[in-house]
Formats: C-alpha cells, structure tokens, sequence
C-alpha cells in the first residue's frame, strides 16, 4: 500500500500512504510538530514574518523535499519517544501549495513518527488562495482544522494592511471551508490598526461572530520594525493608535465573545467549549514542540534550537543537523521563569501545586517578592493555589511578565 514518487521531488524522495497507521494508544509523550511554509503572493505592510514573494513553483517544490528530508531526520532521534498529537502548517502562505503536497507532508510525519488517532491537524489559510474544492483536497489529505486570516472585514483597512482579499473572499471561504466538512476553524482579526475606529472594530467582531467559527484569534496591532506600516509611522504620514484605544478594543473583544459563549482562555485567543487550540497551548505550557523548515523553532527536551533562515544555507544542508544554527540547554531557572510568564498568558493561569511537582520547589521561595508586589498593584490573584492575571493584569501583562525574566 505504499508508493514512492520521486517526480519533482528535488531529489528527495516522498513516501506516500493510501492507510495511514495513526496510534490509538497514549504510548510517548505528547509532541506538536510545526512545518513552516515560507511563502506569499504578496508580503503584508505589517508583517515581519519570515516569508518570500518572489519564488515560483519549483522552488516550492525544491523546498518541499527538503522539509520532508527534515522531518525524516529528525524523526531518527525522537520518534521513539513521543507521540505526535498536533500539527500546525504555517507560513506564509499554506494554502498556495496544492492539496497532494500537504498530503506528501502529512504522509511523511505519519510513516516516520507515532501519531495520535485523535490528533489537530491545522492548517493557515488565507482568503482568496482557496476554493471548495481545494479545501476538500486539504481535507481529504488529513487537516481536520483551519486558521483563516482575516485580519478585517473593511475593505480601506485590508488594502492598507496589503493584504489580497477582500471581506466577500473571506466570508466566501470560511463558507467554503464549512461545505468542505470542516467543524473546526479559526478566524485571526487585528485590532488597534492605524486608522481602525472602535466603530470599525465592533463591526468586525460582529461579522466574525455571525459566521459562527469555534476559535477566534484577535491581535493587537504591533509596530515592527522593517515593515512598510512601521516606515509610515516613522515618517508620521500615519498616526498609530494610543493605548487606551487599543485597550478599549480589547476590552469590547473579550466581553463581546464571553457574552457569545466562548471561552476566554489565553491573552489573544478564544474558542467555543472543546475547541481550544492545541498546538498553541503546547507552547504556553512548556510541551514540547518541533519546528521544521526555514527558521523554524523547536522546544525539545529543556532545549530550544532553531533553524537557519537563510534560504541557500537550508536548501544544501545535508540532514537536519546542518540545518539547525542556534541552540541553547535551558537551566532549570531559565525552565522555571519561561513556565511561569507563559503560563500566566493562560487565563486559568498557573496552579502552584504543579509547579512545585514539576519543579520540586515551592513557588514562593523563588518568587515570593515579585508576586506580592504585583498582587498588591492589581496585576495577579491568588486563589485556591492558582495564580493568574488580573483584568488590570491583562491591560499590563508585558509589565507582569518582565518580573518573572
């Protein structure tokens, strides 16, 4: 039941499935594999991302054999640990590689690592990449959840965002996406946009609503440098927004979804009962995860280690050694810190007692000072053996964080 097809394969083979062999037993550790698809029709005026718009279809491919010579190498060292039960494919732009290369990328993950039955299998789609029946090819390849990038509905804000689609697209895929069979979705907004009004951001959430998605991602808009929007602002052709604007949008976000019946359950994210997502949870909760591709980055076993980004260097590495270029053993304080600001992201927060049974040391021998004070200040709460951000806590959350580094 296996084929190999070698055809524009790079060079690199690709092993293909018709009865992929999913494991129905919870032997290894849970693991969340990320594949990083770097490319674009056109780069975003806010992105910083690592992405490229000028490559055509063959380097695709090239690059394609190369990400599966990766997976394969580095499955030699930790398949027989773990367990795979998220993928995530990111980019970029996903949705511009056809439905039978995903499959190729999902083929190869199966055949050389252990994965769950019931795994997520997400995947980033942008408006205006996809049709019906390309999301049924990508459901039929394996990905049973979607991450739509919306980013707005108003057609001024998506043409100075950059980006291709317009809100008829977006409505028209996430419609598509549903007559496709797909029950899970994601729809990533921004808010805080230079020239984005309170007004502006209730219509959004109001559409967003309306379609109905099971998890809602809503970013605040962030100024990076290097981007078209940040030389706007630099130059002062455009105003950015102040921070209680930003704030007050948020605040709108959060009641808005609550009052719909979603579940508030990290800074930026949230999702109908049942629907959280798990590939991110995995990184605010210290799980590990393996990064593949160009610039991908990787938390496995205390260590974090991350890719090459420049392209030449990862597409003449041979094996997935050579492609990584940084890699740091975290201490056990460095373990202890990381676990509690990505934990506090969580609105559960963090519970004390895990804590002291991960790390053998009782909370507040460490940080007894920092969290007292910030409790005194209206950041954190201290409850039942949990500790989490506060509303004020959420507003402040860098502030809160930056004591714990």
């Amino acid at each position: 039941m296996m084929r190999i097809n070698n055809k524009n394969s790079g060079g690199h083979p690709s092993i293909r499935f018709h009865d992929r062999k999913a494991s129905k037993t919870a032997a290894g550790k849970p693991l969340g594999i990320y594949i990083h698809l770097p490319f674009c029709v056109q780069k975003c005026r806010y992105c910083d991302f690592l992405s490229f718009t000028e490559f055509g279809e063959e380097e695709r491919r090239r690059y394609l054999g190369k990400v599966m010579e990766e997976i394969v190498g580095r499955s030699q060292r930790y398949r027989k640990d773990y367990r795979v039960d998220s993928i995530f494919i990111g980019g970029g732009t996903p949705s511009l590689f056809p439905p039978s290369w995903i499959e190729e990328i999902l083929d190869t993950i199966y055949a050389r690592f252990h994965v769950a039955e019931d795994g997520e299998n997400t995947m980033e789609v942008n408006p205006g990449t996809v049709t019906e029946n390309r999301l049924k090819g990508y459901r039929r390849a394996g990905i049973n959840r979607l991450s739509v990038g919306v980013q707005s509905f108003r057609a001024g804000l998506l043409t100075y965002l950059g980006r291709i689609h317009t809100a008829r697209d977006a409505e028209e895929t996430f419609c598509a996406a549903r007559a496709a069979g797909f029950s899970n979705i994601n729809l990533d907004l921004i808010f805080g946009i230079p020239g984005q009004t309170m007004d502006h951001w209730k219509q959004d959430m109001h559409r967003a609503l309306a379609l109905g998605s099971e998890h809602l991602s809503f970013y605040s808009f962030q100024d990076e440098e290097g981007t078209a929007i940040h030389e706007d602002i630099a130059a002062g052709r455009v105003q950015p927004l102040t921070d209680l604007e930003d704030r007050l949008m948020y605040h709108h976000a959060v009641e808005t979804l609550n009052a719909a019946g979603y579940t508030h359950y990290e800074i930026s994210n949230a999702a109908r009962p049942g629907f959280s997502s798990r590939h991110n949870l995995k990184y605010w909760s210290m799980e590990d995860f393996l990064g593949i591709g160009l610039g991908a980055h990787s938390y496995m076993e205390r260590r974090r280690f991350a890719n090459t980004e420049v392209w030449k260097e990862y597409m003449i590495a041979s094996g997935s050694r050579n492609m990584t270029i940084w890699t740091h053993r975290n201490t056990e304080q460095e373990d202890i810190s990381e676990y509690v600001f990505l934990g506090l992201r969580k609105t559960e927060g963090i519970n004390l007692h895990a804590f002291q049974a991960m790390f053998g040391k009782d909370f507040w021998d460490i940080y007894s000072e920092e969290t007292e004070g910030l409790i005194r200040r209206g950041l954190l709460e201290h409850r039942d053996e949990i500790l989490r951000l506060t509303p004020l806590g959420l507003d402040l959350s860098n502030q809160v964080f930056m004591e714990y580094v």
